[in-house]
């Protein structure tokens, strides 16, 4: 779940950076997201990433083109805000899912441990 946590942080990064909206949108999903397996994130976010997949992919490409660049290409600057936003959305999601685990790891771990001292205080 790390790597696709990264891989959501880096398409963040590009969206954040210079340069017209649709490029980074372009760069963020072509360089971090596309080869996101969905079924691999939790189901709060694989519907939103399906969808968003969709509208990635969703223009027929001209020439060499690629149905990236074709589709962000059709899409208003309104559009790509969305999807941007989108993006961020799933990435504060996917981080806030990785703090609960690792709260809960902690938690289960300083559980253990109480018990074990516990124990070697009965022993």
């Amino acid at each position: 779940m790390h790597q696709h946590t990264d891989k959501f942080f880096a398409a963040v990064r590009t969206l954040s950076g210079n340069g017209p909206i649709k490029k980074r949108l372009i760069s963020a999903y072509n360089d971090n997201l596309a080869h996101v397996p969905a079924d691999e994130l939790p189901k709060s976010i694989s519907t939103h990433f399906e969808l968003l997949r969709h509208r990635m992919l969703s223009v027929k490409p001209l020439g060499a083109e690629s149905p990236v660049i074709a589709s962000v290409r059709k899409m208003s600057i309104a559009d790509a805000n969305r999807c941007t936003s989108q993006i961020v959305t799933m990435f504060s999601e996917l981080n806030q899912d990785n703090s609960q685990q690792h709260d809960q790891l902690n938690s289960s771990s300083e559980t253990a441990n109480l018990l074990a001292k516990r124990y070697q205080s009965l022993n």
